[in-house]
């Protein structure tokens, strides 16, 4: 059984670190988000959410915020975090499935917070970044690709966020949706196969699933 993890959010704390570092680097640009914007689009990549907050925007102006972020929130790492059971839960579901790692940071980015927060990289069998594909979550590109890499279908997608719930029905997969995100998000999670408090939930679901 192959289970895929989104990462923000879901394995690590990053809610104040993304959303302080989105809107100081946005700033710094000329544009001005509300809190609520920026929940609004919480779980798109971060192009997406700067076109949706200026249409028409060029590419070069988007990179340049990009860069901001990264540098912005790569310098500010104290409020980086995994959450309590993190650890723990995911060595005890590698020992019987295949884990997965697909997220909307780069593939570099993903790797140094992996780094950051000292999650072992061998706990997943596949780690794929948005860079490694042409179309990032919502899209379930992420999701087909390690299933071409692990030659198998996926059976879970395990996140925070509506896209997750998207990225999971546009591969075909079921959804597990932890609450861990955003209390601003959780009304609109309600489509998920499984919603659940916290991630200590998972291995009971996986093992009763048939």
């Amino acid at each position: 059984m192959i289970i895929c993890f989104d990462l923000d959010g879901t394995l690590i704390d990053t809610e104040e670190w993304i959303l302080d570092s989105q809107i100081e680097a946005l700033n710094k640009n000329g544009i001005k988000p509300t809190k609520k914007q920026i929940y609004n689009m919480w779980g798109l990549t971060f192009s997406n959410q700067i076109k949706k907050l200026q249409p028409g925007i060029k590419k070069s102006k988007i990179d340049k915020i990009r860069n901001d972020f990264n540098e912005i929130r790569f310098s500010n790492l104290k409020k980086l975090k995994l959450f309590k059971n993190t650890r723990r839960v995911l060595n005890i579901l590698a020992k019987d499935y295949k884990l997965c790692l697909v997220s909307n940071n780069g593939h570099n980015e993903l790797l140094r917070i992996l780094k950051i927060v000292k999650l072992d990289t061998n706990l997943f069998e596949v780690i794929i970044g948005d860079t490694d594909v042409k179309r990032p979550k919502p899209f379930p590109d992420e999701i087909y690709l390690a299933e071409k890499r692990l030659n198998k279908k996926v059976n879970f997608m395990v996140g925070d966020t509506q896209q997750d719930i998207k990225t999971a029905k546009a591969a075909k997969v079921r959804s597990i949706i932890i609450k861990s995100g955003p209390k601003q998000i959780w009304k609109t999670l309600k489509d998920a196969d499984y919603l659940v408090e916290d991630i200590k939930e998972i291995p009971k679901i996986i093992k009763n699933f048939k």
